[in-house]
C-alpha cells in the first residue's frame, strides 16, 4: 500500500493504527477562496500530470506487493485492476486501455494477456477483482492474481466536482469528504501457505438505489443484500465477525448506511463490534478504498492487535454498488 501516511504496506498499517493523520492546506481553493483541506503522497509533486501520477503510485504499490513472491517470470499471471468510475471528472478510467501494459513496463513483469482485466467501477471495484480472481483460480493454470486499485481527487477536476456535488468538506459544509489518495494490491493465491493464512470466505454484491448524489430516502438495502450475501457464502452470522472495516469518507450518509444495514441484519447484541474506517486518517481515496480496507485488515490479523480473528470489509461506489468481504485468520 502507498497512501499518504505510508509508502509501503507495513509504513501504512501502523500509522493507520496509530490514527496518523495526514491532512494539511492544498495548493487549491473553494468557491470563497479558502484553501482546501486534503491528504497527499509525499514525496509526489503536485504539478504532476494526474495520470502520471496514478501510475506512479500505483507501480510504488505492486512493488511492496509484490517483495519476495516466489511466482516465476516465465508464469505470467493475471493483473486486476480498479480504477475510478468511468465519467468522474478528474479520475483516472481513461487509464484502462493501456494500464496493464503500462504497468508490466514499469515493474519488468509480463501479466496474462488475456486474463488481465481493468475495473472502472470506483469505491467497489476490488471486491470485483476478486469475484473474477475467484473464477479464475479455478483454472489450474493460474496459480494466483494480483488484484490492485488507485485513485486520486488530488486535482481540481475532481474537487471541482465534488463542491458542485455539495460533497467537498469546507468550512461552510461540514458533512463532506476530505480528498485523498491511494494505491494498494494484494495477492490472491489458490493454493493455502503454510501456517497461518488470511483468507476470503464470502463475498457479497448489491445496489443501493439512494445515492449520495440524489435526495431519495436512504433505507440501507444495498449494503444489507450485500453483506447478507457474504455472510451466507461464509457460512457466518453477523455476530460472528469481531469488527468491521469500512470505506466510509466522513459523510453522515455513509455511517446512516452502516447502521440500517446493521439493524437489518443484526440478531444479537454484541458489547464491541468496533468499526475501522482510514479515511479518517488519509481522506477519500476512491478505487483504493476497498484495498486500502482489505491491506489494514491483513496487517491487524498478520501483526495481532485485531480484536478477533474474522471481519467484515463494506464498501460502497458513488453511483450505488455495493460490496462487502468476510476475512478471517486460518491457523
Amino acid at each position: 500500500m502507498v497512501c499518504p501516511v505510508g509508502l509501503n504496506a507495513a509504513a501504512s498499517g501502523a500509522a493507520l493504527r496509530a490514527g496518523v493523520a495526514a491532512f494539511a492546506e492544498l495548493p487549491y481553493r473553494d468557491n470563497l477562496g479558502v484553501p482546501v483541506v486534503g491528504a497527499t503522497v509525499p514525496g509526489l509533486p503536485l504539478s504532476q500530470p494526474r495520470t502520471h501520477r496514478l501510475l506512479e503510485i500505483l507501480t510504488s504499490a505492486l512493488r511492496d506487493c509484490l517483495v519476495g513472491v516466489d511466482i516465476p517470470q516465465t508464469q505470467p499471471i493475471p493483473l486486476l485492476v480498479g480504477l475510478s468510475e468511468e465519467g468522474r471528472p478528474g479520475g483516472g478510467a481513461e487509464l484502462a486501455g493501456q494500464i496493464v501494459s503500462v504497468l508490466g513496463a514499469r515493474l519488468g513483469r509480463r501479466f496474462h494477456p488475456a486474463l488481465s482485466q481493468v475495473f472502472s467501477i470506483g469505491h467497489t471495484s476490488a471486491f470485483e477483482a476478486l469475484r473474477t480472481a475467484r473464477a479464475l483460480l479455478e483454472d489450474v493454470a493460474v496459480p494466483a492474481c494480483l488484484v490492485c486499485g488507485v485513485d486520486s481527487y488530488i486535482n481540481a477536476p475532481s474537487l471541482l466536482w465534488l463542491e458542485r456535488t455539495l460533497r467537498l468538506k469546507t468550512p461552510l459544509n461540514s458533512d463532506g469528504v476530505i480528498p485523498g489518495e491511494a494505491a494498494a494490491a494484494i495477492l490472491v493465491q489458490r493454493e493455502r501457505p503454510a501456517g497461518a493464512a488470511v483468507r476470503i470466505v464470502g463475498l457479497g454484491f448489491g445496489r443501493e438505489r439512494a445515492t449520495v448524489l440524489d435526495e431519495d430516502p436512504l433505507l440501507g438495502l444495498g449494503m444489507a443484500e450485500a453483506a447478507r450475501a457474504a455472510l451466507k457464502e461464509a457460512g457466518l452470522a453477523w455476530h460472528d465477525t469481531h469488527f468491521r472495516l469500512s470505506d466510509v469518507t466522513g459523510e453522515s450518509y455513509g455511517f446512516r448506511e452502516l447502521a440500517l444495514a446493521e439493524a437489518r441484519l443484526a440478531r444479537a447484541r454484541l458489547e464491541k463490534h468496533p468499526i475501522w474506517h482510514p479515511a479518517d486518517s488519509i481522506g477519500d481515496c476512491g478505487a483504493a478504498a476497498g484495498l486500502v480496507v482489505l491491506v489494514m485488515g491483513y496487517r491487524a490479523l498478520d501483526r495481532g492487535y485485531a480484536p478477533g480473528p474474522c471481519f467484515l470489509a463494506l464498501t460502497a461506489a458513488v453511483p450505488g454498488g455495493r460490496a462487502v468481504a468476510v476475512v478471517r485468520r486460518e491457523e
